[in-house]
């Protein structure tokens, strides 16, 4: 089985256990919106004390970042003052102290007023006492990755 098809088969998974469960409702704004108030305001701190102890962050090209020390490593790699994160919750669903978030992000450089990268994300967050973690979260781009072209002319064999 490959990378992608594990990745779904957790997803169903994940959402078969959520959707058993027989407690629901949706996540409150303050919830939904911590990540992108704390990433906009490139509050490095904030955003891994969103995260639980074993929480993982599945980036669209590359490994998987796993706990918070590799979450925070990673996110002051990929802060920047020149950039806002906006964030469109789409649905929530909760079921007793799991909950997945589902929506579409922005980002946008605001020295030069354009937004140079959109896509979607899946968040699933789980109950910690009183408050709700990230326990993992998705993102993937609608941007097209550039290609690469050669002009160099083929060369023949023989």
């Amino acid at each position: 089985m490959n990378a992608s098809t594990t990745f779904a088969a957790c997803i169903l998974c994940a959402a078969a256990a959520v959707a058993g469960c027989s407690k629901s409702g949706t996540l409150p704004a303050n919830v939904t919106g911590a990540w992108e108030q704390a990433f906009t305001r490139h509050d490095v701190d904030a955003c891994v004390a969103l995260f639980t102890d074993d929480a993982q962050i599945l980036p669209q090209h590359g490994p998987a970042i796993r706990g918070r020390q590799e979450i925070e490593d990673y996110l002051k790699d990929s802060m920047n003052p020149r950039v806002t994160y906006n964030t469109d919750t789409e649905m929530s669903v909760v079921r007793g102290d799991l909950a997945v978030e589902q929506g579409r992000y922005v980002v946008r450089n605001v020295r030069r007023g354009l937004e140079v990268e959109e896509g979607k994300y899946l968040h699933v967050w789980r109950r910690v006492g009183s408050d709700w973690k990230l326990y993992r979260m998705i993102y993937n781009t609608d941007v097209e990755p550039r290609t690469e072209v050669s002009i160099e002319p083929a060369r023949e064999e023989g």
